[in-house]
């Protein structure tokens, strides 16, 4: 009889998913014959990981990174399964009204913008309504640095709602707190 090897491992529910793969993959535990060196920074470069989405392959990276504490290396090819480079099929109907959008900001470019637009609201507002709410907690910003501030903040809020996928709408019958 010959010995099989199995090549379905599980981690217990307990247990930090992402990260205990991880340990489990540098240790050598996870793929036999395989082992992170620390000497050899190319040795993760041959491997490739496939997750279910693009925030698990990011988490995936910072996990890594992470476990290798500080040390160079070259990290593995991390493939989100809902990824295809295959455009078979895109361009067969009408151009998709995607293709007319312009290409996503850097971070750095996208707060700037969003403080400009932010410091462009706070000067529509008509001088009666900072007057009524000069002892409230209306936020407007005092100076481009606020603005940038609660550019962030706004940053963050697009962010969510786009990873939710929730509607916009729905922010309009949220109630303050």
């Amino acid at each position: 009889m010959t010995d099989t090897v199995s090549n379905v491992f599980t981690i217990p529910p307990g247990l930090p998913f992402l990260k205990t793969l991880v340990e489990k993959l540098c240790s050598g535990e996870l793929v036999p014959g395989f082992r992170y060196d620390t000497a050899d920074p190319l040795s993760l470069a041959g491997v490739t990981i496939f997750v279910p989405t693009r925030r698990s392959a990011r988490v995936l990276r910072s996990e890594l990174v992470d476990c290798l504490g500080g040390r160079s290396a070259i990290l593995p090819i991390i493939r989100a399964l809902g990824e295809t480079d295959d455009d078979s099929g895109f361009f067969d109907a009408e151009i998709p009204a995607i293709l007319d959008l312009a290409p996503p900001l850097p971070n750095t470019a996208r707060l700037i913008e969003l403080g400009r637009l932010i410091l462009a609201w706070r000067n529509q507002l008509p001088r009666a309504v900072l007057d009524v709410h000069a002892e409230s907690p209306l936020i407007a910003p005092a100076s481009p640095a606020d603005a940038i501030w609660l550019a962030r903040n706004l940053s963050d809020i697009i962010d969510a709602m786009e990873t939710e996928e929730l509607d916009w709408a729905v922010l309009g019958n949220a109630r303050c707190r």
